[in-house]
């Protein structure tokens, strides 16, 4: 089998002499260097385990005297519980840890009170959304429709009808993690749309920049969070006067 010609500069990991190789993957200049590399590699590994184990040793024999004591520290008490010492810190800031401070270093916690806690904590599954509701005669409401039909049917943005939800109190559940609306009570609210406006009622983005010296984000978020009607004729986007008026004009005396 014929064999590389090619020489390849390396450092011992073990001696750290320099050394030609034939391979990148070669790691000792000798067989000497790497009969010691290996002893020492398995050295360590055994010192490794060895370690491992008395430590874990060490934590039994404190969990067992611990799991011993009538009274514990806090931080015997974290142990315990497999927490940090904030959460028993704040279990007994909250009243639901009773514990008894002797000194200003010293706070002791009494082992039937930790397993009073335990007993009076018990995981409760929290109950599935709302999934029915009545109206104001307390009879079932069995017909709704979702926040896109609303959108759909009658025109209006999202954000207004969230704000007119809230405003008028209109029921609803939720399904499926989508928010179901009374369709009576929305066919009453959003159905009862004022005359349209006029023309002139109208004022475009850049005429209400210039007039109260808005950029256009914060134009952009009045809109959004007045839930301002809006209109787009081409390129240019407008808004009503009156509404826009009545949030940044000034009361007049």
């Amino acid at each position: 089998m014929a064999t590389s010609n090619i020489r390849i500069k390396k450092v011992c990991e073990w001696c750290g002499n320099e050394f030609e190789s034939q391979k990148c993957s070669t790691r000792f200049c000798c067989k000497r260097c790497a009969e010691h590399a290996y002893k020492d590699r398995k050295r360590q590994e055994r010192k490794q385990t060895t370690e491992t184990m008395v430590i874990e040793t060490i934590i039994r024999q404190k969990e067992k005297a611990v799991s011993r004591k009538e009274y514990m520290s806090v931080q015997e008490t974290a142990n315990l519980m497999g927490v940090k010492r904030n959460a028993i810190y704040q279990l007994i800031y909250r009243g639901k840890l009773k514990a008894f401070r002797l000194t200003s270093r010293v706070t002791r916690i009494c082992r039937m009170d930790i397993d009073a806690l335990l007993n009076t904590s018990l995981y409760v599954r929290k109950s599935k959304a709302q999934s029915s509701t009545v109206d104001e005669n307390g009879e079932p409401i069995t017909e709704f429709y979702t926040t896109k039909e609303i959108i759909e049917n009658f025109g209006v943005s999202n954000s207004w009808v969230f704000a007119q939800a809230k405003r008028h109190n209109i029921p609803k559940v939720y399904h499926r993690g989508k928010t179901l609306w009374s369709k009576s009570h929305c066919d009453r609210v959003f159905a009862a749309k004022p005359e349209p406006p006029k023309e002139e009622d109208w004022i475009s983005y850049s005429e209400v920049r210039a007039e109260y010296g808005l950029t256009h984000d914060q134009l952009h978020n009045y809109v959004k969070y007045h839930g301002l009607q809006r209109k787009k004729v081409g390129k240019y986007t407008y808004i009503l006067r009156s509404e826009i008026d009545a949030i940044l004009r000034p009361p007049t005396l």
